[in-house]
């Protein structure tokens, strides 16, 4: 476990900034994420070294008065009367680079409508100063409508725009530093790349104890997250809900979901396109299609897939304390549950080489096929232990369904499984257990 707040790898985004920051000209870059995955973190670091204003905007009548006692105690007394004012102020100081972060700035457009439009009218102002202006938001329903959506006020005007997702799964490793590779796994699988979640685990216990203590306890900050992170963003978040739900309960197609739901299908496209936006949904078809005509649905945030199987299904026994039997439910079938989050693993480690993902045809299915240039790839991936003839029967029958995947190249095949004994006897294969990953 690690400090609360702590800054973990962000390598890539920190690159990003600080190439905008060496830049010659003035820069307004919309930042965007769900909540909890460490923008403001982020930003913190950032502008640490910098000269610069953090703000942190609100839903009150009266943030002018906030940002002008924040920036008083910077730069003197000043008080802002209007947005005019207020962007004026920054005029003055950007002779020279300063960063301006507003932090959560969709609540300005709640507060004042009117915001957007008046920060576009002074960017013809501003982009000939030294300014770095960024705006950070959460509510990414409403940053798409005043800052990245087609025809937005500010979609001509931004300089850049960047989205902080969870991390990665090899990315999570400096939180447990006391987890095994195994362990790492199965957090992941619970809790996925959000920073804010993977800080209420703590290594110093099992996953079984952290899983009791910090979710399925109704005073834990996890219990209700879902239910807060929905209700905040949306505000028909019992539709959102409803479709959450039926997903995880086993809907994967258009129809399904919508009888499941009781969301008309001419109106289901866009609950399912905002879902995806914000990242707890996505729509997944056959890795070797172009055009998506055999569509599923799956939610792709691993702490929701884990809520809505386990908390929400069972809130009646969580809300009296009975937490001992929803543990043992998730005892019985939890292998099952972080076996769909290691295919996962797998793909987003292949990515780094292939387009890599699911194929499926019928009721035949392949975990894993990779594709580049003339070479296709196919895995199993199975989150067991095997034997060396366990492996190579499942290599046998992957090589046999392989044979319905119409797709040239040439074809190679492969395995990756918890741990693979005798893994070196197998030949002529990509061969991975979890030892492999955690090194790669």
């Amino acid at each position: 476990m690690i400090p609360v707040g702590m800054f973990v790898d962000r390598e890539f985004e920190q690159g990003f900034l600080n190439e905008r920051y060496n830049s010659d000209r003035a820069e307004l870059i919309i930042i965007y994420g769900r909540r909890r995955v460490g923008k403001t973190r982020l930003l913190q670091e950032f502008v640490r070294d910098k000269k610069h204003l953090y703000l942190m905007a609100d839903v009150s009548e009266n943030v002018l008065d906030s940002f002008s006692r924040v920036i008083s105690k910077k730069y003197g007394f000043v008080r802002f009367e209007n947005w005019d004012d207020f962007f004026e102020f920054l005029h003055s100081i950007a002779r020279e680079r300063v960063v301006v972060v507003i932090d959560e700035f969709q609540y300005l457009y709640r507060v004042d409508k009117a915001f957007p439009t008046i920060l576009q009218r002074w960017w013809e102002t501003l982009k000939n100063s030294k300014i770095m202006l960024i705006l950070c938001g959460s509510i990414i329903s409403t940053i798409y409508k005043i800052s990245l959506g087609y025809g937005s006020a500010l979609y001509g005007r931004k300089t850049a725009e960047l989205e902080v997702k969870p991390l990665k799964f090899v990315e999570i490793k400096n939180f447990f530093p006391r987890y095994s590779p195994k362990e790492l796994v199965e957090v992941y699988a619970v809790l996925g790349g959000v920073p804010r979640y993977l800080e209420e685990f703590d290594d110093l216990a099992d996953i079984a104890s952290n899983i009791k203590s910090k979710i399925l306890n109704r005073t834990s900050f996890l219990y209700n997250e879902p239910l807060n992170l929905l209700f905040e963003e949306f505000k028909d978040y019992s539709r959102y809900f409803g479709i959450l739900n039926a997903i995880a309960g086993g809907a994967t197609t258009f129809s399904e979901i919508s009888s499941k739901s009781k969301v008309p299908q001419n109106k289901l496209s866009k609950y399912l396109m905002t879902l995806e936006r914000i990242g707890i949904a996505k729509r997944i078809y056959p890795v070797t299609e172009r055009k998506a005509k055999r569509t599923v649905y799956k939610l792709s945030d691993n702490f929701y897939r884990f809520w809505f199987r386990y908390v929400y299904p069972n809130r009646s026994f969580l809300e009296m304390d009975e937490v001992d039997p929803v543990l043992e439910e998730i005892r019985g079938d939890f292998n099952a549950f972080v076996g769909l989050a290691f295919e996962d693993i797998v793909i987003e480690m292949l990515s780094k080489k292939y387009k890599a993902g699911r194929w499926w045809y019928k009721d035949v299915e392949i975990d894993v096929v990779g594709i580049r240039k003339d070479e296709v790839v196919f895995f199993e991936v199975k989150w067991r232990d095997l034997s060396y003839k366990e492996a190579l029967k499942i290599l046998d029958k992957l090589e046999e369904k392989s044979e319905l995947v119409k797709i040239d190249g040439k074809r190679k095949y492969g395995i990756v499984a918890r741990k693979i004994r005798e893994k070196e006897k197998l030949e002529g294969y990509f061969v991975y257990d979890l030892d492999d990953l955690i090194k790669s």
